[in-house]
Parts: structure tokens; sequence; C-alpha cells
């Protein structure tokens, strides 16, 4: 049997690619042209630079979807294709223009249509009109045809749509590029500027693909830049194919589509699209994401059932990253929980959570007791123990999966669920031991902030100062500028290794910090500590401030930790 060559790459110029009767489409319900004076800049940069230098000029690679080698999809591309044919149509209009002027008129003329049937297409001998090697999408494609392919100024700019504003700007703004880049412009040198010079420097890696699933695929692998948007793109053309024979059912799934971008973004879109797969299905990673979805989604109904539940969890996924979302209003313990988690910088317990958020009443004691397990187990597992994340990831989802699927779920199932990431006392405490924040770090001293006001709750017999919002600071015991009168009790070694324990750490308020304790002495520092408001510094009242001081001190915290952040299995 022979093998079905699924994938052709191959280094092409412009002129490869236009000059050729293939014909290019966007597919019809790809994103409308967006590029903006910042990119057209940029490639107009790179234009002069490369004829200056006579230098070949790479653009990226391009992924087209074919099966006859005649007709192909842009499936990533489609911004650079659409911007090059306006700038190819630019510099034509400019010979037009000598031709209107009179100036060299037959040469001139003879130009221009040997141009546009180089770039453009072919002219229908009934119309006179030029069949275009381009197509656009469903939005953009009306006003190429119409009015780029012919020179035509629109009748009203301000009534266009934003892609078609910005596709008539760019029109103008090459216009004026070009006119201005010679100083005695005539249609010889404008035509080997595009032929001899754009053409034949500005190039590509095509790459050539026979079905959607490939053309994914390779993007995913290639491409380090835009992946979200065009893989995002991807998706809605094949779930809005599948919808195309109805046009109601095509509106109602666009209408469905941009609600829940509206709601995600569209950057986002693909990290929500994971979660939710992760909680409902199965682990998996990004780059196959559209091949899952392409497994399950074949029918018109699947469709609308599959956007039905993406709307739905929309809302809980954007509010898991959203302390101030209505969600948690009701609810102030919830509400600080969210916060800590954000805090973390921890994300793989939100496919969890998303579906916690159906399954249980979020004001509920369950789920009230979901989510502080979530946020212990991410303090031992995260932030003291740093273990890695992949079996942390696998278990979430196995526990959303189970969630997801159960129709009588309990709180006591979910935690034995979680078991197997909860960091056991003995590993904690030692991890807690050796713990050190850096404080230069936002994310570190936010940990740190977090921790230090819990312990200080656990000595000051559980009153709660909002780690977020109270105006304490951070102090180092021994200080982080490392002056001269502390050079005696640590040499600088010991100085590094230990200034940033959580041993050495308290909390202090600002004014006594900064103007008081600062870089003083311990003995003048252990005076100001004892009028200190809060419990964990006003117990300091050790002789000296030694190695053996920070680590009795730190151990103390590890073993107050373990009641702190623990969960009742």
């Amino acid at each position: 049997m022979a093998t079905k060559n699924l994938l052709g790459t191959r280094t092409v110029s412009l002129n490869d690619i236009f000059n050729s009767s293939n014909i290019y489409r966007v597919p019809q319900f790809q994103r409308d042209y967006s590029w903006t004076q910042d990119n057209w800049e940029d490639l107009w940069n790179d234009i002069e630079i490369a004829v200056e230098s006579k230098q070949m000029h790479y653009m990226g690679s391009i992924v087209l979807q074919s099966n006859d080698s005649k007709d192909f999809l842009i499936i990533d591309g489609q911004q650079r294709f659409t911007t090059l044919s306006i700038l190819v149509l630019a510099i034509i209009s400019e010979i037009e223009l000598l031709v209107e002027n009179k100036i060299e008129e037959n040469e001139n003329k003879e130009r221009v249509n040997l141009l546009m049937t180089q770039y453009i297409g072919q002219k229908d001998p009934s119309s006179l009109s030029y069949s275009s090697k381009l197509f656009l999408n469903e939005n953009n494609d009306s006003f190429y045809q119409s009015r780029l392919l012919k020179f035509k100024k629109p009748l009203n700019i301000s009534k266009l749509s934003d892609s078609e504003k910005l596709m008539w700007n760019a029109f103008v703004f090459f216009k004026d590029r070009v006119s201005k880049h010679f100083k005695d412009i005539s249609g010889a040198k404008l035509a080997s500027f595009l032929n001899n010079d754009i053409g034949e420097l500005m190039m590509f890696i095509q790459i050539t693909v026979e079905d959607e699933l490939n053309a994914y695929t390779v993007f995913e692998t290639l491409n380090s830049r835009g992946v979200e948007l065009t893989s995002t793109d991807l998706l809605k053309n094949y779930l809005f194919s599948l919808v195309a024979k109805s046009d109601i059912d095509l509106q109602q799934v666009k209408n469905q589509w941009k609600r829940i971008i509206d709601v995600v973004g569209l950057k986002d879109f693909p990290a929500f699209l994971r979660y939710y797969l992760v909680a409902t299905r199965k682990q998996i990673s990004k780059e196959y994401l559209f091949k899952e979805i392409k497994n399950y989604v074949k029918l018109d109904k699947a469709v609308f059932e599959l956007l039905d539940r993406l709307e739905f969890y929309a809302y809980n996924y954007m509010a898991l990253a959203a302390p101030g979302d209505e969600l948690w209003n009701t609810d102030k313990d919830n509400h600080t929980a969210i916060i800590i988690l954000k805090t973390f910088r921890v994300t793989q317990w939100k496919p969890l959570l998303m579906v916690a958020c159906e399954k249980f009443e979020v004001g509920s004691n369950d789920f009230k007791r979901l989510l502080q397990a979530i946020v212990v187990i991410s303090y031992r597992y995260n932030v003291i123990a740093k273990l890695q994340t992949n079996e942390m990831e696998k278990v979430y989802s196995r526990a959303a999966i189970n969630l997801y699927r159960n129709p009588k779920p309990t709180i006591q199932g979910v935690l034995n669920d979680l078991k197997s990431i909860y960091v056991d006392d003995e590993k904690f405490k030692h991890y807690f031991s050796l713990k050190q924040f850096n404080t230069n770090n936002s994310t570190d001293k936010k940990s740190l902030r977090y921790t230090l006001y819990n312990l200080e709750s656990q000595e000051n017999g559980g009153c709660l100062y909002d780690f977020d919002t109270d105006k304490g600071t951070i102090e180092h015991i021994l200080p982080e500028s490392y002056p001269a009168i502390w050079q005696t009790k640590f040499t600088e070694d010991e100085f590094s290794k230990n200034v940033y324990k959580l041993g050495n750490l308290t909390i202090l308020e600002s004014s006594k910090n900064n103007k008081e304790a600062a870089d003083k002495d311990f003995e003048t520092k252990k005076i100001i500590y004892k009028t200190s408001k809060y419990a964990i510094t006003k117990v300091i009242d050790d002789t000296e401030w030694k190695l053996q001081n920070i680590n009795i001190r730190q151990n103390k915290f590890s073993k107050l930790a373990c009641g702190i952040w623990k969960i009742q299995f």
C-alpha cells in the first residue's frame, strides 16, 4: 500500500506564490483582517532593508491545506497574504496613476495588465474585471474584490467595518510609502521594485498539508508566537463548518461563540478549553486540543452541546482568577481563598473547582471545605515543598472527571481523590524547616506575607490580620543589607544562606521598620520588637542572634505550620 504524502515543505518567494495559477482562500470563518500601522511599518522597513542590501528576507512560515496543489486554504499566514496583496495593489495603482496622467501611457498600461495578471489574477473577457488569486473571509472578501482590486475609493470610509478600514488604510499607507521611495518615479522602476525586489527577496517556508488536523499539528509545532489565536481560529472554523448548511444554526453558533470569547478572551481560550477537557474527559496537552475535539464533535448536535457546556463553564473559569467576581461576594472565606490561590500562582486545581462550582452550591459547607483543602494542598505541595506539578495535574484531573461523572458526589469522595498530593506532616515539617523566601521576588514576598500572618494568628490566639491589606512590613532580623555591625556575627556565606530563611523574617510596623529597626544591631532591634503589635515579633527575646537562633525559630514555625495547614480526611 502506497504511503500518503501528508506534508510538503519548500522555500518560496513572493513571486513563486503569486506567479502561478494557484488559488488561495482564507477559510470562510477565519478572523477578519487585523494588522495595524505598526505591522505595516515593520513590513515596509523589512522591505527597504532587503532592497538596500539585496539580501533575501525571511517572512516566516505559511501553512496551507490542499488536496490538489491548485486550490489552497490559508491555515496560517492570512494577515501576511492579505497585506502583501494590498502592497502589490498599491504599487500597481501608482503605475495606473501614471497612465491617467498620460506618462508613457501605452507602456504603463501594459505594465498594469502584466502585473495584475501576474499577481492578482486573469482578466475576465466579458466583464473585463480581474478574477482574484486570493479570496478573503466572509466579512472581508467583498470589499477586497469590489474596492481594492478595482482601486475604487470607498464612498464613505466612516461606514466601513473595522477590518475594512484597516484594509483601506493599509492600501493608502503603502501608496504613500511607495511614492516617497522613489525620487524620480516611473512605471519601469515601480515594476522592477515589485517584480525583481519585493517579489524575489521576500521569502517564506511554505508548508502544505492535506487535512485540518495535520495543519493544526504543524502549526503548533513550528510557531512560537500567535499560537493561541490561530489554534482558536482553526477550531472555530471546524465547528462553524459542521453547522454551515443551515444559516439559522450558523448564526446561532456564531453568536454563542462570540459570547464565550467575550467572557474568556481570545488569547486565553486555548487554556480554558484545555481545562474544560481536563475536567470532563481526560488529561491532555495543548497540542492535542483540536484532535480531541474533532474525535468526538462530528455532528451539528455535538457542536451545540459543546458550546453550551463551554459557555456554562466560561463564567466559572473566569471567576476562579478574579477574587472580585460576584460569585465570591456572599462568602468572605471563599473570597479570601481565591485571593490566596492567586497569590500562590498555582493553577492545576482549576479544572476541579470549575466542576465543583456546578456540583456543589458555592456557598455550601462542602464547597468551602473543598476550597480550603485546595489552599492547604497548594501551600504544602507548591509553595513549601515545590514539588513537580505534572503529578498534581493528573490527580486534579482524575478528581474533576470523577466529580463530573458522579450523579451524587460527596465532598469526602473528592477529598479522598486528592490524598496522594497532600504532603504528609513529616515531609512538610522538613521542607518548612529549610524554607527561604526571596523578598526581592514579588510572588515569594506575597507568599511570605501569607505565611507570616497565619503564623501570627496562631501565636496571638486567632486574631487574624488580612495579609493582603494590613500595613505590616517584612522585617529581616539579620538585615538584608548585611551592614558592618553584623559581619562579626555572620560570615558572608552564612549571611547569603540565612538572610531569607523564614526563621530570620518577621512582621513589623512600617514606621518601626524603616525608621527605627532598619540596619541596627540586634540589641537595639529587640527593644523595638517589644513595642510591636505583632505577637511573632514581640516574643523575639533571644540573648543574641546567630544561626542557631534562626534555626530554632524556624523549627518552631514548622511545628505550628502542621496544625495551621492541615486537612482532616
